[in-house]
């Protein structure tokens, strides 16, 4: 996200102000130990990983996964989850 948000145009900022304040949320949710099952964690850190190397089909058939899977999981953060995959992917 940092990488994100140091590279989108300003045009974008709102967008990525959204998006980081709905990445928060996961990450209370993960450090608190709540909502969120371990095997959704893992696939999180798949994800995690895809992303960071680029590999932006694998993040995106992931994230459709969760969502489609674990519906019951997945709250406001999983609209920052997307949209991160997009932005990194739409920049360089």
């Amino acid at each position: 996200m940092q990488r994100v948000a140091s590279k989108a145009p300003a045009t974008f900022a709102p967008q990525v102000k959204d998006t980081q304040k709905r990445l928060n949320i996961l990450f209370d949710h993960l450090n608190n130990e709540e909502l969120i099952q371990p095997s959704t964690i893992e696939q999180l850190s798949q994800l995690a990983e895809a992303i960071q190397a680029k590999d932006y089909a694998t993040a995106q058939k992931l994230q459709m996964e969760i969502n489609r899977d674990k519906t019951d999981e997945c709250g406001n953060w999983m609209v920052g989850v997307k949209r991160l995959i997009s932005m990194s992917k739409a920049t360089p």
